[in-house]
């Protein structure tokens, strides 16, 4: 390769709920004002321009960047780190968020000053919003892109914002692939989530040794760009569907005198089972605040996500129109940073009656991808009756 690329990664489920750096940088950072055109355009294929450069590979010696570094930027950077890449710019509207990277690595104040440095940019943000801003503000990406560049969006959010994203870089010579993720965000930190990947095939082999370095396994869905978007977004709207019928199945097991603990084991071993099941159980299980990674409102904007796709193309849901006004009533009731899995709580509460067991407060889990399926293990359970004693 010519030359070495720079990655950026914009963003991180921590991100401030807008794109506004310190006063000293606020111009910079403000949330563009464009307007998009809603609903008729289509997911888009971007195959037909050769790169720009004899681009093949990335490697170790790649100039890697991150903007946003919220729990999913900053899990990307030590991921990279560990792995012996280069992160060579970064930028946060917190700068405590980057206080535990090295000290080395220039914080940048805008998104068009990490795009200076950088061939290559990967946003994680948490919202359309977040993306919107970071894109389209005056210091932002798309007004400052340049030709031979490459963004990796790594952001769940609208595909039709992606779409028009994608032509506005590929109309300056860039490119731009979505790259939404999946898994957990503890499997993040340990290297062990999904990405999958939508856009040129060409820019995807480009790019893959970085994001193998972050994820257990790289999907690439194919050319046209939405389809990661679809896929990721519907399979957050199946987990809070199964989230709901978890809650609901373990309070009849629970009321049906059923100790938890085998009655989890019990579905385990069943065709009831699932990813939700083997990993949401034992937060439910080990009580407390119900671990707050991932907020109810992120889940309820990536349901709206979901909903809106579904009444794009026209098809009725009535299952998971229920589960987003489950999880919105939830997030009334615990507020917008409770836990995704709070769900349960509020059968609970109405019904006075608690799925809390003993054994699992040093359980953990990891992914592990099997004849191109996500399984789990499970590590720390402790023997019921050993854990009964310590308490």
């Amino acid at each position: 390769m010519a030359s070495s690329l720079r990655v950026r990664a914009v963003g991180g489920l921590g991100f401030g709920r807008v794109w506004l750096a310190a006063s000293r940088s606020a111009a910079s950072c403000v949330v563009g004002s464009r307007g998009h055109k809603q609903g008729s355009r289509q997911m888009a294929v971007f195959q037909s321009r050769p790169l720009v450069r004899n681009l093949t590979t990335t490697s170790k010696d790649t100039k890697i960047g991150i903007i946003g570094i919220g729990q999913v930027g900053a899990a990307v950077a030590g991921n990279l780190l560990q792995k012996g890449y280069q992160v060579t710019a970064i930028s946060d509207p917190e700068a405590s968020r980057m206080a535990h990277l090295p000290s080395s690595i220039p914080r940048c104040s805008s998104p068009a000053e990490v795009l200076s440095l950088s061939d290559v940019v990967l946003t994680c943000l948490p919202k359309p919003t977040h993306v919107k801003g970071v894109a389209e503000s005056s210091d932002g990406l798309l007004a400052n892109f340049t030709a031979g560049k490459i963004w990796v969006d790594h952001s769940t959010t609208e595909y039709e914002q992606t779409i028009e994203y994608m032509k506005e870089v590929e109309g300056k010579g860039g490119y731009m692939l979505e790259s939404p993720i999946t898994g957990g965000l503890d499997a993040l930190r340990k290297g062990q989530m999904v990405a999958y990947v939508g856009g040129r095939k060409d820019v995807a082999d480009a790019v893959m040794p970085i994001l193998e370095a972050s994820y257990m396994t790289v999907f690439y869905v194919g050319p046209t760009v939405g389809t990661a978007m679809v896929i990721k977004v519907v399979s957050n709207m199946l987990c809070c569907v199964h989230v709901v019928a978890m809650g609901e199945a373990l309070m009849l097991g629970k009321r049906a005198n059923i100790d938890l603990r085998t009655f989890w084991d019990g579905i385990r071993l069943s065709v009831g089972n699932s990813f939700v099941w083997e990993t949401a159980a034992p937060v439910v299980f080990n009580g407390g605040e119900y671990d707050p990674g991932f907020s109810l409102s992120l889940q309820n904007k990536d349901l709206q996500l979901g909903y809106d796709m579904a009444r794009k193309f026209k098809v009725p849901m009535a299952l998971h129109q229920h589960t987003l006004s489950t999880y919105r009533a939830a997030e009334y009731q615990f507020g917008e940073e409770a836990g995704c899995y709070i769900v349960p709580r509020a059968l609970e509460l109405a019904l006075n009656e608690y799925l809390q067991i003993p054994g699992f407060s040093r359980w953990e889990y990891n992914n592990v991808v099997a004849d191109g399926s996500l399984n789990v293990t499970h590590e720390a359970i402790e023997d019921p009756k050993e854990a009964q004693k310590e308490e």
